[in-house]
């Protein structure tokens, strides 16, 4: 069953080209792919599934770094995959507004504070996605928290629980930048990724390293699934 197309129309317009300056026309709207319907409250969007009862959606990706430094949770397979955990063939405009479907709001504040000069420490944790990424070997299933999957060497550590929110990607002269960068999701912050880490190192680009003992190995796909926050500023 495909959703009508005047309605979805209208969804996508009103949370992603009219919120976020894309051009709210029909011809943008026509580039997105159709929304199947699964079942009662779970969605197909090109290759992201959407579960509104769960409050939910899922991604394939490719484990993609299991060592060394990383910047990156997730980025497009065009993206800075050097620098990534993980890679996915789903499109940045693609994922966030599928966050938006589920009338997700960014933290719009974030940025403005972290690259202050007197940068406030504030609680995100009402904000904060439970991240999970699975995979199976040899008819085995493994299940992990993103958070896990990377480790601070400074101070021996994994992110902190529960640290990644929804800031949204930048907007410039017409351009969404997460879809030109490629950019999803942050461990190193970056104002053109859709989530970003709010660890308070997340400032520094010479702790993160890959969590080998914890990651899915090296080119292996994998499911990564977004709990969004039951409550969001």
């Amino acid at each position: 069953m495909i959703i009508d197309s005047r309605y979805l129309l209208k969804i996508i317009t009103l949370f992603f080209f009219n919120s976020y300056g894309l051009f709210g026309t029909e011809e943008n709207a026509s580039k997105l792919p159709e929304i199947i319907k699964v079942k009662e409250g779970v969605y197909q969007f090109g290759s992201v599934v959407i579960n509104r009862k769960m409050n939910s959606l899922s991604i394939p990706a490719v484990s993609n770094q299991v060592n060394g430094l990383v910047e990156y949770g997730i980025v497009h397979e065009n993206g800075k995959i050097h620098e990534s955990l993980f890679r996915t063939k789903v499109r940045p405009q693609i994922f966030h507004t599928s966050l938006l479907l589920l009338k997700a709001k960014p933290v719009s504040t974030f940025f403005d504070n972290l690259w202050s000069d007197d940068p406030k420490l504030i609680d995100y944790s009402k904000n904060c996605f439970e991240i999970s990424v699975f995979w199976e070997i040899n008819g085995t299933k493994f299940e992990n928290k993103i958070e896990k999957l990377s480790v601070n060497q400074i101070r021996k550590g994994n992110v902190e629980k529960k640290s990644f929110i929804f800031t949204g990607s930048r907007m410039v002269e017409g351009t969404f930048l997460a879809e030109s960068s490629g950019s999803i999701l942050a461990i190193y912050a970056d104002d053109t990724a859709i989530l970003n880490n709010s660890d308070y190192d997340s400032t520094n680009d010479d702790v993160w390293i890959a969590n080998e003992r914890e990651m899915p190995p090296l080119e292996l796909p994998v499911t990564i699934r977004f709990n969004l926050p039951m409550v969001l500023d």
